[in-house]
């Protein structure tokens, strides 16, 4: 058929259907009917009038090239389908068909729109929740569906159906292009079906006539004029029971022997499947043009979340994952194998020699065409932080342009700090940040840098909200009480005095110092009275005290540093023997931590020794309890901690959370100013882990108790 063009058509003509180059008819096994014919029609037109005698909303996201096309040029889809729908498209018609529907879910795609939607958004809006965007293009009046019955159906046979398969393409020009043949609408016909038809164009020379025949007898059954056929508008069609037509019901059960027999578009669809919040998130990202930050709390899913979206791509780009620590490598590697079957993935650390596999990996992002990069595998790079930031990683990426480069930073607050910002320079066009807690601490111009490259927080969803909701697992908070001797309580007065000198030096207006030089003497100072809370001397004997008592195991034990954790260890061995624990620590070779986090996450052991490298991103789903012997006032640390055992498990209805809290001892006088400020540091954290726990009110009474003899006890219930 060629494109059809003479020297008599005008240049308007020449647009729309009429530039494409369509064949007489197209045949599975020598076509590709979907991206040689279906997608490019729907990409020329502003209107698709389709009758089939199967539909389902798969096809949508098949064609969703085409049909974003469709829809943002204002275009219109107008489908009479048999009544055999799959239950899940039946309840978005249901739905869609009630004159009063609520569609405020739709408002991120809503608000989108009006910002302007971009083709390729929409179509990861349609690989997002199909359902959503089915729902979204009825209520915009975008899609018109009408339903098809046989008029004597019920009378002659309950199974005969309207089967007919045509459609017509028209754009604003004039031009049409017709077919018909075996064909559906279904997603199992437009790929893997044997299928033919044949086509007609208005615009070649003896074909005009039945391309407005297809045309007149579409038209015909959408006005209910067909004798033998019934069509009847959405919410009439679901009044008459719509279910009841499902091809997996006869009379209201299953026909099991009917669905198989029939071609209904099944096939196994590869979705990861996501919770509501996670949803959210990531309708948000696209709304935000593929940038920004999951505020999600621990165990709620920012893994998945990310995965999820990182396989949202109308076309293909290799995306980059960047972790703080090896063992968080280990376990992307795993979620990402789990949830993308087919993906391939490079990890590069500094344990790795992954150089000649990056250039292999890389190179087709730069040089090959769009159509051989789409039909690559999902491809994924895995790297520590400081092997991304290093000039030799990063210039394996130059080349790669934007838009065929992704990046996930996971523990995103990490990456302000001065040492990693070369992190910032990696030109990605879609953006993704991952963070319990995204804000740095007293760090402005880290905050800026990372709000800056992923474009702010765009969604949160925080602890007390997941637990109400049921993703996360309910705790109890309990304070571990210990006491500074009066040794530790002088030292701590004395750090205290030398701070507040420090301090009243920065707020003069001539200070005898360099500012830098004396915040940095005021950060010292801090750091080191902070360790006199956090190595109390009582604390491993107060810690040999509660193992007396009861507490639910398995239990991971947050130490300071090696001193601290030998000291614990000598309390274990003492009460629960040397057999009872494993240590989890930094330090350690990677083989030792796997295999003593091995021994704990199969039950081989109670207690789990840990020096910080457990307070980010490790899963430990079946761990009920969490016990804090140091900690510092950095929020994040003891939340991150906490988040360590409330994620929800088979093995666990609730979680314990134990808090060593160090008062200054009864040698501080009542009414102290600078003990009150102690007991006010220390009680921060209670106050903030105790906040989303079940038992709140009666540990505010227990505090206050515990406080009176200070004079304090009114700081409890603050």
């Amino acid at each position: 058929m060629g494109d059809g063009t003479t020297s008599e058509q005008t240049e308007e003509e020449k647009q729309g259907l009429r530039v494409l180059s369509l064949q007489n008819s197209y045949r599975s096994g020598n076509d590709d009917i979907l991206n040689d014919f279906y997608i490019p029609c729907l990409r020329n037109a502003n209107q698709y009038d389709r009758a089939a005698g199967y539909f389902d909303s798969k096809s949508l996201v098949l064609a969703a090239q085409g049909i974003s096309k469709l829809v943002l040029n204002d275009g219109k889809m107008r489908l009479i389908v048999s009544p055999r729908l799959k239950p899940e498209d039946i309840e978005v018609l249901e739905q869609a068909s009630e004159p009063e529907t609520d569609l405020d879910e739709n408002e991120v795609i809503e608000n989108a729109l009006h910002r302007g939607l971009s083709t390729e958004q929409f179509e990861d809006y349609l690989k997002r929740d199909r359902f959503k965007c089915l729902a979204w293009m009825l209520e915009e009046e975008m899609l018109e569906i009408r339903i098809a019955y046989m008029t004597d159906a019920d009378d002659l046979n309950p199974f005969s159906h309207y089967h007919e398969k045509l459609g017509v393409f028209s754009d604003d020009h004039g031009n049409q292009v017709a077919f018909f043949g075996s064909i559906n609408e279904t997603e199992l016909a437009w790929t893997d079906n044997f299928e033919s038809f044949d086509v007609y164009t208005n615009w070649w020379p003896g074909l005009d006539m039945r391309t407005s025949e297809k045309r007149e007898s579409f038209n015909k059954l959408w006005n209910n004029e067909e004798s033998r056929v019934t069509v009847k508008e959405l919410p009439d069609a679901v009044e008459s029971g719509l279910k009841e037509h499902s091809p997996e019901t006869v009379d209201g059960r299953p026909d099991l022997e009917l669905f198989n027999k029939e071609d209904t578009g099944e096939s196994e669809e590869e979705e990861i499947p996501l919770w509501e919040h996670q949803e959210q998130s990531i309708d948000e990202w696209i709304a935000n043009d593929y940038h920004g930050i999951f505020a999600l709390a621990t165990g709620t899913g920012k893994t998945r979340a990310a995965i999820a979206a990182a396989n949202l791509d109308a076309d293909n780009r290799v995306t980059l994952v960047v972790v703080p620590t090896t063992t968080l490598l280990n376990q992307w590697k795993e979620d990402i194998e789990e949830l993308i079957e087919d993906s391939e993935i490079l990890v590069c650390s500094g344990e790795t020699d992954w150089r000649q596999e990056m250039l292999g990996l890389v190179n087709p992002y730069r040089t090959e065409s769009t159509d051989v990069i789409h039909d690559r595998p999902k491809q994924f790079i895995l790297t520590t932080i400081h092997t991304a930031v290093g000039d030799a990683f990063r210039s394996f990426l130059r080349g790669v342009p934007p838009n065929r480069l992704q990046i996930v930073a996971d523990e995103v607050h990490r990456y302000g700090a001065d040492t990693f910002s070369q992190l910032f320079e990696i030109d990605a066009g879609r953006r993704i940040g991952l963070s319990a807690t995204p804000e740095r601490r007293f760090d402005d111009a880290g905050n800026r840098k990372i709000m800056n490259y992923f474009d702010d927080i765009i969604f949160r969803f925080e602890t007390a909200e997941a637990i109400e909701n049921n993703y996360l697992s309910s705790y109890d908070y309990y304070p571990i009480i210990c006491d500074l001797n009066e040794e530790e309580y002088e030292r701590y007065k004395s750090y205290s005095q030398r701070i507040g000198q420090v301090t009243s030096e920065l707020n003069s207006n001539n200070p005898s110092k360099s500012v830098q030089k004396l915040r940095e003497k005021q950060e010292r100072l801090s750091r080191d009275r902070a360790k006199i809370l956090k190595k109390a001397e009582n604390k491993p004997h107060r810690f040999g005290r509660f193992l007396e008592t009861y507490h639910p195991t398995p239990a991971i034990i947050f130490c300071e540093d090696n001193q601290q954790v030998d000291q614990i260890k000598d309390q274990l061995n003492r009460k629960k023997g040397e057999d009872s624990y494993a240590v989890f620590v930094s330090d350690m070779d990677d083989d030792k931590k796997a295999s003593a986090f091995h021994q704990f996450n199969n039950g081989m052991v109670d207690y789990l020794l840990a020096i910080n490298c457990l307070d980010e991103g490790v899963d430990v789903p079946d761990c009920p309890t969490a016990i804090i012997i140091a900690s510092s006032s950095n929020e994040r640390q003891f939340i991150q901690r906490r988040g360590r055992v409330l994620r929800k498990s088979e093995d666990k209805s609730k979680a314990s959370v134990y808090d060593m809290i160090t008062l200054p001892g009864l040698i501080a006088e009542q009414g102290n100013n600078m003990a009150r400020e102690f007991v006010k540091k220390e009680l921060h954290r209670s106050r903030v882990l105790m906040d989303s726990a079940d038992n709140q009110e009666k540990i505010r009474q227990m505090l206050r108790e515990q406080l009176e003899p200070y004079g304090l006890g009114h700081l409890a219930l603050i």
